[in-house]
């Protein structure tokens, strides 16, 4: 039995180990601080745009003397389907502390906590020629078993002329950022960059939309 153990323990730390040094390709991670002056996070967390669903790995550390509940915001345009989850330990033994989540607020963030947020997001399909967010009036087309969507007749013709340029252009391109608000005033307390960067910068073809 205590084999058993030993094998399951070593088990889950080359299991954990391999998550933790393996960089999927629909996922980012972004270390930052959280300071009443405003903390900014290390470098920007860069994704590739296209995929269906993204996961963001936010891990942070609070500068005394900052303590409060922090209210944490994905901005920017279009605006992309989320769902925030803070990562807490599977069996508490009271070694730390842990602040919860609620409603997209972390609350009872005091001086050198350390937090791991999950961010789980879902951008909007997108014109793969002008960057257009979907909406009512696109219409579809397949090209090579794969659905692209366009907002008018000049995309759609633009991208028939020279399908390769913008095959990898279906997901949002641009910046977003990760903000956490402390709830009492308001003020940015950490800000985190998120960029979708796309094969093909997105162009002005439209001319006559639907």
């Amino acid at each position: 039995m205590k084999a058993k153990s030993i094998l399951f323990f070593l088990l889950a730390v080359a299991a954990s180990f391999f998550a933790a040094s393996y960089r999927w390709g629909d996922s980012a991670h972004s270390i930052g601080l959280i300071k009443a002056s405003g903390g900014t996070a290390r470098h920007a967390s860069v994704l590739a745009s296209g995929e269906g669903t993204y996961t963001l790995i936010a891990t942070a550390a609070v500068i005394p003397p900052y303590r409060g509940d922090a209210r944490v915001v994905l901005e920017g345009e279009p605006r992309i389907d989320h769902a925030i989850y803070l990562s807490g330990p599977v069996v508490d033994l009271g070694l730390r502390r842990n602040p919860k989540l609620r409603d997209n607020v972390i609350h009872g963030l005091q001086p050198r906590d350390r937090i791991a947020l999950w961010v789980v997001m879902k951008p909007p399909m997108t014109d793969p020629v002008c960057g257009a967010p979907y909406r009512d009036g696109f219409f579809g087309v397949s090209h090579e078993g794969r659905d692209y969507v366009f907002c008018c007749r000049r995309c759609a013709q633009a991208f028939s002329l020279d399908p390769e340029r913008y095959w990898n252009n279906i997901g949002v391109r641009g910046r977003y950022q990760l903000a956490f608000y402390d709830t009492k005033t308001n003020r940015p307390v950490l800000s985190v960059p998120v960029e979708f960067q796309g094969k093909e910068k997105a162009g002005d073809e439209c001319g006559d939309r639907h």
